[in-house]
């Protein structure tokens, strides 16, 4: 456990215990609610929202009251950053590249395809630039602001109907996913096809997708892709990890008092490494599970992994360019201090086992 984790988990003891010895709980001072891209209860939203949402609580000693709505309710995941700017919902608790249509910046915030694993992608955005550049693009964007939390270890490359190897297989299959996965696919003739996390099991079923894409080897267990598709390829290059971001209105959260930003901060920064940490425990037994089923393991080639490291690299830089002639600086900045900072971990961080 870091100095980090030790001082967060200090901080939420001494004010639990400021608010017992203050006596009777106070009605909390701002409410707020949540709009998610999962439903309420459900395995992503426990290891996810829930721990920020108690976090938030116990952080500001009660002063903070989250409500938290299932996807759909307020927004759907694709519109969830529109509902809080229109006030329908107070925060969003997304995942990036459901908006990398609107910007593709927002694929790289997400977790970058052929990517950062995620111990250096915490690093870049933690402390290496790229928390920075996130809350800047949101800010002068949108006129919102991110919490950066929700982390995750590596996905499955896929659950499907038919058996990857290698780039060929991938020609005409459709594969549900989103982001600069979906751009990458299309390059290697597939048919990307974006759908809501609570469409896939029945359009895999269905066989109106060939294979999916989620997230880690728990929570595709718990949804059953396993049950209905014979195929497992490793390993997830598409997604080597991912982030999440609790985003407010910028305007709401420059009234909020310093202590209070900084305590939600905190929360949604512990609340990211208990996601990590719980998902990776979670996905050690899942995978024990699946690989006593019956279900085929596939390896994809090392050409094909070669492939899609060069082709993130590719997309971000063809990205920036687009972008720029178009006006929009974010995408170039973002990829430039995303590889650059990739690079420099490598070239530098070879004592590390």
């Amino acid at each position: 456990m870091g100095w980090a984790h030790k001082l967060l988990r200090a901080t939420a003891a001494t004010v639990a215990l400021a608010a017992v010895a203050a006596g009777p709980v106070k009605a909390a001072e701002y409410n707020y609610k949540l709009t998610s891209y999962v439903p309420v209860g459900s395995g992503s939203w426990k290891v996810y929202m829930q721990e920020f949402i108690d976090l938030a609580g116990q952080l500001t000693g009660g002063k903070v009251n989250i409500k938290g709505y299932s996807v759909g309710v307020l927004a759907s995941p694709f519109d969830a950053w529109k509902a809080v700017q229109k006030g329908t919902a107070d925060i969003c608790f997304c995942y990036p590249a459901f908006a990398a249509n609107a910007d593709p910046a927002n694929a790289i915030f997400a977790g970058m395809t052929g990517g950062m694993p995620p111990e250096t992608f915490q690093h870049w955005l933690l402390g290496g630039g790229g928390g920075d550049l996130w809350r800047d693009f949101r800010h002068k964007t949108s006129n919102l602001h991110p919490l950066i939390t929700g982390f995750g270890p590596t996905e499955i490359f896929m659950h499907a109907h038919k058996k990857v190897k290698n780039a060929a297989d991938l020609k005409g299959m459709k594969i549900r996913t989103a982001g600069a996965w979906a751009d990458i696919l299309k390059s290697l003739g597939a048919a990307p096809v974006t759908l809501a996390p609570s469409d896939i099991y029945t359009a895999l079923e269905r066989h109106v997708i060939d294979g999916t894409e989620f997230i880690t080897p728990w929570t595709n267990y718990k949804l059953g892709f396993h049950k209905i598709a014979k195929y497992i390829m490793v390993p997830g290059l598409h997604s080597p990890t991912h982030a999440n971001e609790a985003v407010f209105r910028f305007d709401d959260w420059k009234k909020l008092p310093k202590a209070i930003q900084i305590q939600l901060t905190a929360a949604a920064e512990l609340a990211g490494h208990r996601s990590h940490i719980s998902l990776g425990l979670n996905d050690l037994g899942a995978m024990e599970k699946l690989r006593a089923g019956r279900n085929e393991w596939v390896e994809i080639d090392k050409s094909l992994q070669d492939k899609i490291q060069e082709l993130g690299r590719s997309w971000s830089k063809e990205q920036a360019k687009k972008q720029t002639a178009k006006g929009n600086p974010w995408m170039a900045k973002v990829s430039e201090s995303y590889w650059a900072f990739y690079d420099r971990f490598q070239k530098n961080g070879t004592y590390r086992f």
